[in-house]
């Protein structure tokens, strides 16, 4: 208990020092977000997940030099976790907002002016160890039952992945992207999760089949690692993949 009280002031002070540098070290930033959007898919769906891209893109870009600074943490281990979080915290200005159509790929488009500071990546950290703490309490086969809310919340959902993955719970991980391929089905994110998953289960054809998943979803790291890779597992990534 004392633990949990000393934690909450540490984060508190934290908070306010934070906010009282916010206006100085503060970022505007312009970013973009797409998501291709599936034959049934909903237009509400499709648009919060290209929001939550364009959120993460600028997330991504004034944590660079926020953390260059040290006005926040080097998260390490916890970055995409902390990070994904954080995008739900940043106040943005939609700027544009379109459907798209190349060839018979349908793309929902935004572009966002957003706004970040320090005091998002530390009420990151809290709702971080809300979540961590409110997971620690499931009994075992509800975590491997691993429901997945309703609710469209994809900062939440892939901050739940990282802190599986980063804490080695493995099996539970692939069984939650299982889910949540069905909820966000054109998520690249969740197949290069699920690529990390199994080349840690020895599985390199199902790791190349994400990765190709991710890739046409446009994932350029995706792509990339398709081109590089040339052998895992003694598996030769030249071989075709059965779909």
């Amino acid at each position: 208990m004392l633990k949990t009280i000393i934690f909450a002031l540490l984060l508190f002070f934290s908070i306010n020092g934070a906010v009282s540098a916010a206006e100085d070290d503060a970022f505007e930033i312009e970013s973009e977000g797409r998501y291709q959007m599936a034959v049934d898919a909903s237009i509400e769906l499709a648009k919060k997940m290209a929001l939550f891209s364009a959120k993460r893109q600028a997330v991504d870009l004034a944590g660079r030099y926020l953390s260059r600074q040290s006005l926040i943490k080097v998260y390490e281990l916890k970055r995409d976790e902390i990070y994904s979080l954080a995008a739900r915290e940043i106040e943005i200005k939609i700027l544009e907002e379109k459907r798209q159509t190349v060839g018979k790929i349908l793309t929902y488009y935004v572009r966002i002016r957003a706004r970040v500071q320090p005091s998002d990546f530390v009420k990151a950290e809290m709702e971080d160890a809300k979540q961590k703490k409110s997971e620690a309490n499931e009994l075992f086969y509800e975590e491997m039952e691993q429901p997945v809310s309703a609710e469209i919340d994809p900062a939440k959902d892939i901050s739940k992945v990282y802190r599986l993955l980063r804490e080695k719970k493995w099996r539970i991980a692939m069984i939650y992207t299982n889910h949540l391929e069905k909820k966000y089905p054109s998520w690249a994110e969740i197949q290069m999760a699920k690529a990390l998953v199994y080349y840690i289960f020895h599985e390199p054809g199902f790791m190349k089949k994400a990765l190709s998943k991710a890739c046409r979803l446009g994932n350029n790291t995706a792509c990339d690692d398709l081109k590089n890779i040339k052998k895992v597992h003694e598996y030769d990534f030249g071989l075709s993949i059965i779909d």
